[in-house]
């Protein structure tokens, strides 16, 4: 079976690039006979990749017949989100005869419906062969624009296993003093965007902090963010990360007392699952999220975390100091939370999606 995957990017360090080399990874290795290649937007020297996708509109435009070509080799064609690479691939798709799977992520499912790209990815989805949606509100995101769209869910996953054993393996002596110093903290992990709802998350921290005042708080993925903490009188105790090593981001995971992120709705860039919550879980940790978001599917609220209203620090804060000031309560979620992520598995997202190649195959 042979597989042409676009997505954005095959880079460690990417939200894109991650959920591509794990997916890919893991159906490569369930299933030796699946071979794949990987057209991407961004280059990363990957083995499996072509780049391709160039963001300009000339190259791309060079690109199609490659494009095409390699669809004529596949058996299938499966876009990893909506926007571009659904739209492309149905695009490039015309005339094949190769069944066409998209599923749908995040933003890039979803805004393009309320611009000036709806009629094509409109076009794209209904064009698909099979569509899948990351998570339940991804999914219900889409139905309220596109309602006879037949969706179906699968969420992410998460090696539970690599978050096993000495919580410091692979750190320099330099790395593991530096968290030491950071202890007792609360972690984020997100990029600078606003529906990862940072300006929420500080607040909450601050009143968090009134009550538990050596704690810190740990943010990994942006910089100093001075005209948020400032106000808050909080700038001493917030410590940012970027780019850091996968053994260091592991042990801040595998360290810290609690994690919270607030995902926002901020018009229609929307987290599409929340993978950092699982990525917290599987390291055993309580969790604060939001409602009316996609962290509903990453988290079980009431047993390995608790859920609040968007934009609602307040409420963030109560929830966290409740965790923190309960250690019936941070045992429970922390079993929870190692029980949560064992059960997602990439066993089961593969033997899912393994089905439907099955089936597209089989038509």
């Amino acid at each position: 079976m042979r597989i042409c995957f676009l997505n954005h990017d095959l880079k460690p360090g990417s939200g894109a690039g991650r959920f591509g080399l794990n997916f890919i990874g893991h159906l490569r290795s369930t299933d030796s006979g699946i071979k794949s290649v990987v057209l991407t937007s961004e280059a990363s020297s990957h083995s499996w990749e072509q780049p391709l996708i160039s963001p300009r509109r000339l190259r791309l435009l060079r690109n199609l017949l490659k494009i095409r070509r390699i669809f004529q080799d596949s058996d299938i064609i499966h876009a990893l989100d909506g926007w571009p690479y659904g739209a492309l691939a149905a695009i490039a798709a015309v005339g094949t005869g190769k069944p066409l799977l998209i599923t749908a992520i995040g933003t890039g499912a979803i805004k393009p419906l309320y611009d000036w790209r709806r009629p094509l990815l409109a076009w794209a989805y209904r064009r698909a062969t099979r569509l899948v949606a990351i998570s339940k509100n991804t999914r219900d995101e889409i139905l309220l624009v596109l309602p006879d769209l037949e969706i179906e869910v699968i969420n992410h996953a998460v090696d539970a296993d690599e978050f096993g054993g000495d919580p410091d393996a692979g750190l320099s002596r330099e790395e593991q003093e530096n968290i030491a110093k950071l202890k007792p903290y609360i972690l984020s992990v997100g990029s600078w965007k606003r529906r990862k709802g940072f300006e929420y998350s500080f607040p909450a921290f601050a009143e968090v902090k009134k009550h538990f005042p050596n704690l810190n708080y740990v943010v990994c993925g942006i910089g100093p963010k001075l005209q948020l903490t400032d106000p808050l009188k909080i700038t001493g105790s917030v410590f940012y990360f970027k780019g850091v090593r996968w053994p260091f981001l592991r042990s801040l995971y595998r360290n810290a007392e609690l994690f919270i992120l607030l995902p926002v709705d901020d018009n229609k860039d929307i987290e599409g699952f929340g993978f950092a919550f699982l990525e917290a879980a599987a390291a055993g940790l309580p969790v604060v999220g939001t409602t009316n978001s996609s962290v509903e599917d990453a988290v079980e609220s009431g047993k390995n975390g608790l859920l609040v209203p968007p934009r609602d620090s307040p409420r963030a804060a109560q929830a966290a100091i409740r965790i923190l000031e309960n250690v019936g309560m941070l045992k429970e979620f922390r079993k929870g939370s190692l029980d949560f992520a064992k059960r997602m598995s990439w066993s089961m997202v593969i033997d899912r999606y393994l089905s439907i190649y099955r089936d597209l195959l089989s038509k």
